[in-house]
């Protein structure tokens, strides 16, 4: 419940809702107040020329997924836990589970298993995502018996919550946390709430070292094209305000 409460207010906070909402209530202004009508239309302008710059976003989102960078080579953990998001199941027509962007974190939990980082991978996520990663994993070469399934979360809070229970069930001490470096550092900070020494295990990055140092040698060539705003950098800095906005709630009631 508390998970739809979540994505039913979020709708309204993330950049492309709330200048939805600014420019439907403008409609209802422009004849009785025209100059706040104007306002709200100059805010949505703004809103969409900075958030959905290509530019703004890349500094944006590397300000967050560059606070961890991955496991070096021979970091060890008694599991690796996944946060499962970006398959999607073989219902008809597929024929197979098929994978997103964001199954690359499934992808990085198989090489880390193959590379004997960890004995076992915990999945965790809702009934859809969790069983689709499951199959994705067991079609990558991952033995069943090394593969654990939490498929009761709707959201990262009840990922910890609901994954603690059968981590300390297998007397795990360390975990090899993986999910979307977008994401990672309210996923580290949720897990280390637990008590469990956690080593962050990032993937799916979306600002690599190329695409920065593209964008600081400032080429006027570079800068011309990249003046307009897009939905792909929009949707990416929505992404990134969501985790700051997020991070700072878990931070805020951790204290409390």
């Amino acid at each position: 419940m508390s998970g739809l409460i979540i994505s039913f207010l979020k709708q309204f906070f993330i950049p492309l809702g709330f200048v939805a909402l600014l420019l439907f209530i403008t409609l209802f202004l422009i004849k009785k107040h025209p100059k706040t009508a104007t306002w709200f239309v100059l805010i949505s302008l703004l809103i969409v020329g900075v958030f959905g710059n290509p530019i703004f976003s890349t500094f944006f989102t590397r300000s967050m997924e560059w606070r961890h960078m991955p496991v070096t080579a021979g970091t060890k953990a008694d599991a690796i836990l996944v946060l499962a998001q970006g398959t999607l199941p073989a219902d008809t027509p597929r024929q197979r589970v098929e994978v997103q962007e964001q199954a690359d974190r499934l992808l990085y939990a198989a090489m880390l298993y193959q590379q004997q980082a960890a004995p076992l991978i915990i999945i965790s996520g809702d009934g859809n995502q969790a069983e689709s990663g499951r199959t994705l994993l067991l079609e990558l070469g991952i033995p069943a018996e090394a593969i654990l399934v939490q498929d009761k979360a709707d959201n990262m809070r009840e990922d910890a919550a609901l994954s603690a229970p059968i981590i300390a069930l297998q007397n795990i001490k360390s975990i090899l946390l993986v999910t979307s470096a977008i994401q990672m550092d309210r996923a580290y900070f949720l897990f280390r709430q637990l008590g469990f020494e956690v080593t962050p295990a990032p993937t799916d990055y979306r600002v690599s070292l190329q695409d920065w140092q593209t964008l600081t040698s400032w080429n006027w060539r570079s800068i011309i094209t990249k003046l307009m705003p897009t939905s792909q950098a929009f949707d990416q800095s929505a992404d990134v305000i969501w985790e700051y906005v997020a991070l700072a709630f878990y931070r805020i009631k951790a204290i409390f």
